[in-house]
């Protein structure tokens, strides 16, 4: 599930000292998103908003507007981590810990309901999570479909691949 770590040794630097987005980036972000999106979206950490941000601008350049649902996915890829209330330094063990521990070794913690094992299996979880938030707020279904796939292997992909190429090359840069 984690395998670039060169990609998430940059995206820790960036969580600590993360931008503010201006108002223009928050205009453009809630202009990609439907309202009830957008309230999901705000209560992402100021790290999770900048790095959706950017996966979003750089999947802009090559998607263009030719589906603002695969944009939405851009932005919401990882809203299932709002799940495990992690803060960076929380996300950065638990991103390790998945390395080490895959979910698989993990599944026997999934009938617990609080607890450092509970976050972790969310923060594991974290795109089947984000795909069934969206579905409660009737999001379209190829954002959820791509917040869903995000760390599926390319087989497993049922987001077009031209698609969902780009927007797995934007999470990565």
């Amino acid at each position: 599930m984690f395998q670039n770590f060169f990609h998430l040794t940059k995206r820790f630097w960036f969580s600590l000292k993360p931008q503010e987005l201006s108002e223009k980036d928050l205009n453009w972000v809630r202009s990609h998103l439907s309202e009830s999106e957008f309230a999901y979206w705000e209560k992402l950490s100021t790290a999770d908003k900048d790095h959706s941000f950017r996966v979003a601008k750089q999947a802009e350049s090559e998607i263009g507007e030719q589906g603002k649902e695969f944009m939405a996915a851009a932005l919401l890829h990882d809203i299932g981590k709002l799940e495990s209330r992690f803060t960076t330094f929380g996300k950065v063990f638990a991103t390790l810990w998945c390395l080490f521990f895959p979910f698989r070794k993990m599944e026997k913690w999934e009938e617990r309901t609080k607890g450092l094992r509970r976050r972790l299996i969310d923060y594991a979880k974290h795109p089947e999570l984000g795909a069934e938030l969206l579905k409660g707020i009737d999001s379209k279904q190829q954002t959820i479909a791509w917040v869903l796939e995000h760390h599926s292997e390319r087989e497993k992909w049922e987001t077009p691949k031209e698609i969902a190429e780009i927007l797995s090359s934007s999470d990565k840069e």
